[in-house]
């Protein structure tokens, strides 16, 4: 019996139930203010390919792709987690070919390399069910009916198109253009000297591997003759089938020294010079790519370059996955790193104690600072505190004491708010 199941490819697997316009072929080019371009091609040149760059690519994007996103919501004041299936693909599986740390890892590197990175959400029936990073080869802005779209050419030659406003832009360097961030020229001279950098010292050291010593001549000699008489040597006394005692024979006309040390001289000033225009450019250092910074230095790191990452990136996930009516319910997706995994050891025990201090934690918090696993149940949801620290409106009562006046009404209960809308982007998108 044939085999009638029809092969499936990754573009139908995250397209092929999306409303979308495939080919978008008689749409006109969206017409921009800074610029008659209004394409987008993630071409980085031969930068991907030095060692420095990728190195600092990596470190930036392996410490953003430890952040743990979740869905929040905030009421009066307050900032309250929301569990549901919606923290799952933030947390753990945002599609079914990425674990979450492969996902932000990727997109983090895009938007770090490419100074832009592409979300795309997919849902079902109004309700989020993947997230995918796009790695398109070309991103056009064309139009329809007024309406902005984004037509993505894949290097399979396939394309999907589909309004800009539901997918989620992250930008660097975004000035020049209006739409896109701006590319890396800046960075082409720099890459242009480690290229060539790069290249000269392979040869240098593919020349020094194959030197084995200098025959020099006592006397004037003429060029021919050198040159016959370093190949007679090489005949005479280098190859093993001539010269099988190992011993070299040599007359008063020349003076033969071996080479037993090879070094390749590094001109240390010049790649000095080229790692630290790279690392400047991305915004690291020694210490973040060769993870030997301490926690001030990680803190640097995490509030310059990561916080504002992080918060584009929220951002996006809340503008693309709740509706106008779930946000003003107080629905986000909040996005940050632990910044106390940063701290040593006598750090988190200073921050717990301070914490217990004022009542602002919980067991389970206490001991998640150190790594430990929660209790759980009402134990674990028990808030700490010192018996040395007292309620502001407690005050009164401890330095006067009790005068038996009769205690302030407590106020009545408000109205009931407006229900609210599904939590989890269950509206029509």
């Amino acid at each position: 019996m044939a085999n009638t199941r029809q092969k499936r490819s990754l573009f139908q697997s995250i397209f092929g139930k999306q409303k979308g316009k495939t080919g978008g072929e008689n749409f006109s080019q969206y017409r921009l203010l800074s610029s008659w371009d209004s394409s987008f091609t993630p071409f980085s040149g031969n930068a991907w390919d030095i060692s420095t760059v990728r190195a600092s690519v990596d470190a930036w994007a392996r410490n953003a792709a430890k952040i743990q996103p979740r869905h929040i919501k905030r009421v009066e004041g307050r900032r309250e987690d929301v569990p549901g299936p919606l923290n799952s693909i933030l947390q753990r599986k945002p599609n079914p070919y990425m674990t979450a740390y492969a996902f932000y890892y990727r997109v983090a590197a895009q938007f770090i390399m490419y100074n832009n990175a592409f979300i795309f959400p997919a849902f079902d029936g109004g309700k989020l069910v993947a997230l995918y990073p796009i790695n398109a080869n070309r991103i056009d802005l064309v139009e329809d009916a007024g309406i902005m779209y984004a037509r993505m050419t894949f290097a399979t030659g396939r394309v999907w198109v589909c309004p800009y406003e539901q997918i989620i832009h992250l930008r660097r360097h975004y000035l020049d253009n209006d739409i896109f961030g701006d590319d890396n020229r800046p960075l082409t001279p720099v890459l242009e000297t480690a290229t060539a950098f790069n290249q000269s010292m392979s040869k240098f050291a593919k020349l020094i591997s194959v030197i084995r010593g200098i025959l020099k001549a006592t006397t004037v000699t003429k060029g021919e003759d050198l040159t016959k008489r370093r190949d007679d040597f090489i005949k005479d006394n280098l190859r093993i089938d001539s010269n099988g005692a190992g011993v070299i024979v040599i007359d008063q006309k020349y003076e033969y020294t071996p080479i037993n040390e090879k070094q390749t001289p590094i001109p240390a000033t010049q790649l000095e010079y080229v790692r630290k225009e790279i690392y400047d450019y991305f915004g690291v250092n020694d210490e973040i790519v060769q993870n030997k910074a301490n926690a001030e230095k990680m803190d640097s790191f995490y509030r310059g370059e990561l916080s504002p990452f992080y918060m584009q990136l929220s951002q996006g996930l809340t503008n693309c996955i709740f509706t106008n009516r779930e946000q003003s319910f107080g629905n986000e997706v909040f996005c940050e790193l632990d910044r106390l995994q940063f701290e040593t050891l006598p750090n988190r025990v200073s921050a717990a104690q301070f914490l217990t201090n004022i009542g602002a934690a919980t067991l389970d918090q206490i001991l998640d600072i150190f790594g430990f696993p929660p209790i759980g149940g009402d134990e674990g949801a028990r808030r700490v505190q010192t018996l040395n620290m007292v309620n502001a409106t407690l005050i009164d009562k401890y330095q006067l004491g009790n005068k038996g006046e009769n205690p302030e009404p407590e106020p009545a209960p408000s109205a009931p708010a407006e229900s609210e809308p599904g939590a989890n982007g269950e509206e029509e998108k």
